[in-house]
Formats: C-alpha cells, structure tokens, sequence
C-alpha cells in the first residue's frame, strides 16, 4: 500500500467566519466540523444546542473533565462571559444554517 492510500480522507471545513477563538486551530477545525454536522439534523436552535453539547462533551479530543462545554446557539445575541484558557470559540457557519456559534468551557 502507498501511503496516499492509507491517508484518511478528512471532511472539508464548512465556509465559516471566526470572530473569536483562543482554542488551537486543529480544536476549532474539529469543533466547527462536529457543529456544521449537527446542524444538519436539527431546525430548532435548543435541539442543536443540546446535540452540539453532547457530541463535544463526548468527543475524545474536546472532551476534559472539567465543567464540560456551555453552548449557545442563534442568529442574534449578547453575551458575558468566564471561560477556561483556550477553549472558546465564536463563530459564524456562512453555508445552509446561517447561524452564529458560541462554544466554551468553564473550570
């Protein structure tokens, strides 16, 4: 086998807009990925919300056992927030749910 055969084909990163982040770049990847997912199966942003949360509190790489993640999820909010170093992002999906993302932790 070559190694080009054994490469895993990874899922394109979906047309995103991040407004913040202080979580490494292959965390984001892995995160905004495991949400665009999601938001496929779901049409109410609470339902997202829950499933986004328990995907990310149950994923091997994102998931500690700290305080777990908080997420919201909508088209329109503010917000205040106290978060554990290196773990929040906020970000916009451009594509299909046109919706804004917010995901962190707390110790």
């Amino acid at each position: 086998m070559s190694s080009s055969d054994e490469e895993v084909k990874e899922i394109p990163l979906p047309k995103n807009r991040i407004r913040f982040s202080d979580m490494p770049k292959h965390f984001q990847d892995k995160a905004i990925r495991l949400i665009e997912s999601a938001s496929q199966k779901h049409k109410l942003d609470k339902d997202l919300a829950t499933d986004i949360k328990l995907t990310l509190d149950k994923d091997p790489i994102l998931a500690d056992e700290c305080g777990g993640w908080h997420v919201i999820v909508g088209k329109s909010f503010a917000s205040a927030i106290t978060y554990q170093t290196k773990a929040v992002l906020f970000f916009d999906l451009l594509e299909g749910t046109n919706k804004t993302f917010l995901i962190f932790k707390t110790q």
